[in-house]
């Protein structure tokens, strides 16, 4: 299943890159322990937060786009919850805009019952939580980039 949520920040690209050049430690969100963190949406203003194992790859930029890949797993139960494989990628939209987009794949686990639990409810849970990242890592992007 592919899922992925773009969002803008009102800096300019090159300020966003640096930023990202910084590290994960200062863009990710709630990154506690080397390569742990807390992902999923805030849903009625609680937040349905899963530890998760993260990897996040060294930025690759090919022309004005960077792209850093991500891979994310529960810690906890992992049977119970997909490997998510995927990237966050910022592109330019003019010259003080950039558009970032958080995407990724993933197969839901289980089998057929995953399948039928992915389209009754668990889809929607995957995108929310896309979505939630994409807003928290724009943020702290926005927040990094206006140092420069």
């Amino acid at each position: 299943m592919y899922v992925q949520h773009s969002v803008h920040i009102e800096r300019p690209i090159e300020a966003v890159t640096a930023a990202i050049a910084m590290g994960p430690r200062k863009w990710f969100p709630r990154l506690a322990l080397p390569g742990r963190a807390a992902v999923g949406p805030e849903i009625a203003g609680i937040g349905l937060r899963k530890e998760v194992s993260v990897q996040v790859g060294a930025p690759v930029s090919v022309g004005s786009t960077t792209q850093v890949p991500i891979t994310w797993q529960a810690t906890f139960v992992k049977n119970l919850f997909p490997l998510m494989t995927g990237s966050v990628e910022v592109a330019p939209v003019d010259p003080d805009t950039t558009r970032l987009t958080v995407c990724g794949m993933y197969e839901p686990p289980l089998g057929r019952l995953g399948k039928q639990l992915d389209d009754a409810l668990m889809h929607r849970v995957a995108a929310a939580t896309v979505k939630d990242l994409a807003q928290s890592v724009a943020k702290r992007l926005a927040k990094g980039a206006a140092a420069y």
